[in-house]
Formats: structure tokens, C-alpha cells, sequence
């Protein structure tokens, strides 16, 4: 198809920027706001298209002037690398300020900018990568897929992710690649680190079933914990599913306690192989910082989707007499928060539960002194109908909803003002500079 020329007019809240042929969007990746360039489209559909980039003629001041990593383009993880760092708050913002008018939230002309990091890189405390072999050497590579594809880009240097992590994976699969390790049964290298990398966790993600030996991965275990001395614990997981799925339910611990352990707002944290925490420490204190802005002393504190209770922990050493419930439904998750609150020596209930059957089955009441706040922070599909009807039902003084997605977070906020809560508070965090993706924390008063 012919290539046709176009001017950038705005992001998207996604990958592509956007400009217009017609009535029809065309949606293009590696493209920023004031380019004039030239682009095939790829893909036509009823409203909109896709389109690649084919000619650059005219760049647009707000692009990255020299992008450190060789691989943006093509990297399925920074989708906003060639944007310049300040440019990329400012669209994101406007997303925000987007979605919450197209659901009639009467708050986007008090949206604030982004809270940003001062240096945006190197931010990364956790990666997994997937694994392939190549079949021509038998050498082992790992990194990224492709945008849109399953072709594997072998990541060498990455400037998001904590530095040590590059030299790590390089030995780790030169040692693989030694010991006869294969992506016949090696699926992932997983490693996460606390924040002054005194502490990290080596994990690989293997097949049980068509796994020869567990004796090549522990070797490779070995070998990497006697080049890197901060890598205080090693461990397998072990996952036979083909899904999308990265992690299986079964871990063994190699070496070390099969944990490490992060102090965050002043809590000492036990982060596991399969513990969910922020992948950004620096940006995630920030937020809870202003969370405790809107919790008083003697409150009751409802954490849903509580993970292994890192919010929870640290509004309790932060606030003195919290009453905290906290509510997951992965168990491993409940341990590990109950484990931390154990640590901390912090009075905590824990409940194992989908989020709709304990709000339907426990309907908590606050004592009559206290006042009562729910802490929502889903995945990025957001809440469900049932949880938010339950939640409001609680008819609690406040709700504070933290979310990694603006669309769903919009849908939500929505659907809670129609239940008698009216949003006081939003504010946006950079969590995941150079991509598309950004963390929101709204706060919602009952009428």
C-alpha cells in the first residue's frame, strides 16, 4: 500500500499516537505529537487503522533527542522511549483528563501533572524474561517479545531495570548455555532486587514435566550466587501450563530462605518468589505517602486486593490505632502479608477470599467511634459491578482507589458516583516511565 503523509496531533492511551484521515483515526507507533512524517497503513478497519512509520520529515520538538536503548523501536516494553521525558507527563495527563470527561466526571479541570522521578531510568526492581534457544548454536537467549509478535529480542542492556540485573543475565545464560539448558523445559529467568541491591532473588521458571534433571538449573544457580554475592536466595517454579501465564503454583526453594527482604515506609518486607510489589519503590512510597493523608487515627482500614499487605502494613506504622482488615484471593499473597504483619509485629486480619464473596458474606461495621475507609486496588481489568455495589453498600466516609489503569479506574469512578460518592482527590504518579502506563490514586467521599 502507498505510503501517505500525516501530521501527529496526540497519544493515544496506548501504544500509538494518533492523527486523522478523514473521519477515520490512524493509529502509529513510534510516532509522536507535532511529527510530519510518511506511513503505510497496515491494518483498515471501520473507524480506524494502523499504520507504520516509513519516512521522518519533519520531528517534532517533543521527541527524545538520542533514546539510550538501540531497541525501543521494536521492544514490547518502552512504547514511549522517542518521546521526551516531560512531553510523556503531559500526554499521559491528558489521557487522564480524557477518559474522565468521556464519563462524565466533572473533575478533569482539577487533574494535576504527574508526580515524576527525577531520574527516570534504571527504576526497575523486578524482571522476568522468556527465554529461546537458538537452534543453530544451542546458545540460550532471553529478553522482550516483539511488539505484536512472539519473536524474542535478546536484551543485552536495558535502562529501566536496575542495572545489576544485565550482568546477572548475560552469566546466567552463558551458565545455561554451558550446563545444556534449553527452552525445552527453561521457560523464564526471573530476578528482583530490594533498593540498595544488597539483597536479590534469582528464580527460574521451568517445565516439571519434560524437565531431565533438576541438577543443570541448580548448577546454574550455583554458579550465578558464587559470581553475584547479593543474590542471597535462589529458587525453581515450576509451571506445565500453556497459557499466558508465567508463573506455576509450585516453588521450590534452591538457596537462602526463598526470600529477600525490602524496608518500605518503614516496614520491613519479606518479598517471595510469587509476592506482588510495585515494580517502582521510589514512585509506590510516594503514593502511600499520600494515602496517609486521608486516613485518621482510630480508623477502620478495608484493604481489598491487599497483596501481601504492603499498603496496609504501612498505613499502620504510619497512623497510630488503625483497625486493618485485608482482603486477596491468592493465597500465597495472604501468607506472605500475614508473615509481614507477623515481622512488624502490626495487628492485622487477613482473609483469603474472592473480593464479591467476602464483601457479600462479611458486610463489616465499624465501631461507632470509627471511621471507616476501603482501600480498592485492582488489576487493571478494574472492579466488578458486584464489588463496587458491595463496596458502596459499606457506605464507608471514604474510598480510595489506586489503579494502573486510567480507563477502568474512569469506568469506575463512575459507576461509585452514581452511588452516592462524589471524587475529591485524584492525583497521577509516573510508575512506569517511557511506556504508556502510569499509576492513579483517586479518593472518593460518601454525599
Amino acid at each position: 500500500m502507498e505510503s501517505k503523509s500525516y501530521k501527529i496531533e496526540s497519544m493515544s492511551n496506548g501504544p500509538f499516537a494518533i492523527t486523522k484521515e478523514g473521519q477515520k483515526i490512524v493509529f502509529i507507533e513510534n510516532a509522536c505529537p507535532g511529527d510530519l512524517l510518511e506511513a503505510e497503513i497496515y491494518d483498515t478497519r471501520k473507524d480506524f487503522s494502523y499504520a507504520s512509520v516509513t519516512k521522518l520529515l519533519e520531528e517534532s520538538t517533543e521527541r527524545m533527542s538520542k533514546p539510550p536503548c538501540k531497541i525501543h523501536k521494536i521492544c514490547g516494553s518502552c512504547q514511549w522511549q522517542h518521546i521526551d521525558y516531560q512531553a510523556q507527563l503531559k500526554f499521559k495527563k491528558q489521557n487522564l483528563i480524557d477518559l474522565l470527561k468521556s464519563n462524565h466526571i466533572n473533575y478533569q479541570d482539577n487533574v494535576p501533572d504527574l508526580i515524576a522521578m527525577d531520574n527516570p531510568w534504571n527504576y526497575r526492581n523486578k524482571i522476568i524474561y522468556p527465554v529461546k534457544t537458538v537452534p543453530s548454536t544451542g546458545r540460550l537467549q532471553a529478553g522482550y517479545f516483539k511488539r505484536n509478535s512472539n519473536e524474542l529480542i535478546n536484551v543485552k542492556y536495558c535502562p529501566i531495570q536496575y542495572s545489576i540485573f544485565d550482568e546477572i543475565v548475560e552469566f546466567a545464560k552463558e551458565s545455561c548455555s554451558q550446563n545444556s539448558i534449553n527452552d525445552s523445559f527453561l521457560r523464564h529467568i526471573m530476578l528482583r532486587a530490594n533498593e540498595d541491591f544488597s539483597e536479590i532473588l534469582l528464580c527460574l521458571i521451568s517445565r516439571e514435566k519434560t524437565l531431565p534433571s533438576k541438577e543443570g538449573l541448580i548448577k546454574v544457580l550455583q554458579e550465578c550466587q558464587k559470581k553475584f554475592p547479593a543474590i542471597k536466595s535462589t529458587t525453581i517454579n515450576y509451571n506445565d501450563d500453556s497459557t499466558n501465564v508465567i508463573m506455576g503454583k509450585k516453588t521450590e526453594v534452591i538457596s537462602g530462605t526463598g526470600f529477600i527482604t525490602e524496608t518500605f515506609c518503614d516496614v520491613k518486607l519479606q518479598l517471595s518468589t510469587q509476592s506482588f510489589f510495585q515494580v517502582n519503590t521510589k514512585i509506590f512510597s510516594q503514593i502511600i505517602e499520600k494515602i496517609i493523608d486521608f486516613i485518621e487515627p482510630n480508623s477502620h482500614v478495608i484493604d481489598l486486593y491487599c497483596g501481601i499487605g504492603t499498603i496496609s502494613l504501612s498505613l499502620a506504622k504510619a497512623v497510630s490505632n488503625l483497625d486493618i482488615t485485608g482482603v486477596e484471593m491468592i493465597e500465597t499473597a495472604i501468607e506472605n502479608a500475614e508473615a509481614n504483619a507477623k515481622l512488624n509485629h502490626i495487628d492485622a486480619k487477613f482473609h483469603c477470599s474472592s473480593i464479591e464473596d467476602w464483601l457479600y458474606s462479611s458486610q463489616p461495621e465499624a465501631e461507632e467511634q470509627q471511621e471507616q475507609v476501603i482501600i480498592l486496588n485492582p488489576p487493571r481489568k478494574g472492579c466488578s459491578n458486584q464489588v463496587l455495589e458491595a463496596t458502596a453498600n459499606l457506605k464507608a466516609q471514604r474510598i480510595i482507589y489506586v489503579s494502573c489503569n486510567p480507563a477502568t479506574l474512569s469506568r469506575d469512578l463512575s459507576k461509585l458516583e452514581n452511588q452516592n460518592y462524589k471524587l475529591e482527590y485524584i492525583q497521577s504518579f509516573d510508575m512506569f516511565p517511557h511506556s504508556f502506563h502510569f499509576e492513579t490514586l483517586a479518593v472518593l467521599k460518601i454525599k
